[in-house]
Order: C-alpha cells, then sequence, then structure tokens
C-alpha cells in the first residue's frame, strides 16, 4: 500500500522548498494528499524584541504577527499548487512547534512528515534544528528529512538492518517510499568489549579473526532476515565491520543513494534510541534520511 497522507513542516524559510519539492514528488507518485503545516510559536513579542534587536523586529501586536505568518503559508501553499498542479492543504497552527505538529500528524492520520534539515536565522532553533529532531522522535509515522533538492522519486536506497523489529519496519518503509527503487540492506557488527578482547588476545591476528567469524556470522542472519521479507528479490545485502552511522553514510555516498533509511531506536551495532544511529545519520548524510518508528 503507497502513501495517502503526507504532512509536510514549514518553517517559512527559503530553504521551505526542499522539503515542500520533496513532498510534491512524493505525493504525485503515491497519489496522496498534500498538507502543508506551519507552527506559530506562542512567545511575547516584547521578549522577542529584546532577544533579537539586532534583528530589528517591529510588530504592532501578536493578532498581526499571527495574521502575517497565515497570509505568508497561505501564498506558498498557493503558489506550490499552481507550480506543481496539484491541490496543497494549508494548515496554521498555535503554540509548540514539535507538540502541535505531532498532534496534527496523529489526527489526520499522516503516513509520512517531511521535514527540512535546516531553518534560517533564529527560526532554526524553533522549527528544524533542535525540533526536527524532536519530531523525528516523537512521532507515529516515519519521518522524512529533506536535505537535498530532489525532483526525481526515489531510486537508490540503503536500510539500516538491525535484525529486530525496528529493522523489519525499517525495510517495509523503505519499499513503500520508495517502490521502484533499488534497495540495499546494510547491517554492521561489531566484536563488544574489543579493546579488553584485543588485550587479552595471545596470538597475532586473533582479533582479525574473530572480526572475521562476527562478519560472516552476521552475513547469514542478515540473509535470512531479508529472504522472510516481501521486499527480499529486489534488496541487496551489506555486511561491515564497524560503527552503524559510519557504515551507513559512507555506503550512501559511495553508491551514490538518495535516502537512507533507519529505524528510530535502532540497536546496530548495540547503539540504541534516536540520540544514537538515527541522529547521527540524519546530521552526517549528504542525502535524505527517513526515520522509522
Amino acid at each position: 500500500m503507497g502513501l495517502r497522507q503526507i504532512v509536510v513542516a514549514t518553517d517559512l524559510s527559503a530553504r521551505t522548498w526542499r522539503p515542500l519539492g520533496r513532498g510534491v514528488v512524493l505525493a504525485r507518485q503515491h497519489g496522496a494528499e498534500l498538507h502543508l503545516v506551519h507552527v506559530i510559536p506562542q512567545f511575547s513579542l516584547k521578549e522577542m524584541s529584546e532577544s533579537y534587536r539586532s534583528h530589528q523586529i517591529r510588530v504592532e501586536d501578536e493578532t498581526r504577527w499571527v495574521d502575517a505568518a497565515r497570509a505568508q503559508l497561505h501564498t506558498l501553499a498557493e503558489s506550490a499548487s499552481a507550480q506543481f498542479g496539484i491541490p496543497v492543504h494549508e494548515r496554521a497552527l498555535l503554540g509548540n512547534a514539535a507538540s502541535e505538529v505531532d498532534a496534527f500528524v496523529r489526527t489526520l492520520p499522516a503516513d509520512l512528515l517531511v521535514v527540512g534539515a535546516h531553518g534560517e536565522g533564529f527560526l532554526r532553533d524553533l522549527l528544524l534544528g533542535s525540533t526536527a529532531f524532536a519530531l523525528a522522535q516523537r512521532v507515529v509515522c516515519p519521518s522524512l528529512i529533506s536535505k537535498t533538492e530532489g525532483r526525481q522519486a526515489y531510486a537508490n536506497v540503503i536500510v539500516g538492518i538491525d535484525l529486530m523489529s525496528v529493522g523489519r519496519r525499517a525495510l517495509e518503509a523503505a519499499a513503500r517510499i520508495a517502490p521502484s527503487a533499488h534497495l540495499a540492506a546494510l547491517h554492521s557488527v561489531r566484536i563488544r568489549y574489543e579493546g579488553v578482547f584485543n588485550a587479552l588476545s595471545s596470538e597475532p591476528g586473533e582479533l582479525d579473526a574473530a572480526r572475521r567469524q562476527a562478519v560472516d556470522a552476521a552475513r547469514r542472519e542478515l540473509n535470512e532476515f531479508v529472504d522472510g521479507s516481501d521486499a527480499a528479490r529486489r534488496v541487496g545485502r551489506i555486511t561491515e565491520y564497524g560503527h552503524a552511522a559510519h557504515a551507513l553514510v559512507s555506503h550512501a555516498l559511495a553508491a551514490h543513494a538518495d535516502l537512507i533509511v533507519v529505524g528510530r531506536h535502532s540497536s546496530m551495532s548495540g547503539e540504541a534510541r534516536f540520540g544514537g544511529v538515527a541522529k547521527r545519520v540524519a546530521e552526517a548524510a549528504d542525502c535524505d534520511v527517513l526515520v522509522v518508528p
């Protein structure tokens, strides 16, 4: 089943067209409805003016400022609809960005949330700096962090596999969002307490031999894991010794991948939760990153 409801969160900065463009490509590909959401933060305009005096913010009252944001969102939605030839539903919300977008995604319910990697100026902290990661941590649907100007459907996707249920969901999400793409499942492995193992080794090359054994065992496990999925025939398999985040980013770069898919609570190589593998991949990758709950 393809995507039906796609939500693009925008901070109304110039970089908004990056995630919006990706949302349009996916909406066209899947025949999905596209929703453009902006959250107007609630805080004292007096405090904002005092904090950002160098920006010379001069807004007569909060109502006028909110109306201006809504008008800008409406203009953006109309412009996108006219340019791309598809309906763009707009929604302006008031409050905390992460909380409001999360609630909207749940209510819709959305199949995918698209956010940009960065905002501009002070809006970076309000929405797409810390908030992009906050959303990726909490929303119930996959979160796509858009980092490129891609105008085509995804063609080359690398999926981080941890041989657990989140790895299965990541593989399913990759097949769903990119139904015509080449998929490669990557599983990395490391020896626990490798430093202690190396210190206690009595024979030269013992650590290298242990690493090869670990990779061979992981390769068999990965093949068994992927063979149990519906997309098995179109999935390549990569097994590597080392840190999961580094392996995903480096392989994506070498393979010219346009998307990395990783589970939110991935435990590849013993690294866990969004603060581990997924967050490091989202920060370091040059391509788009899909974070799957």
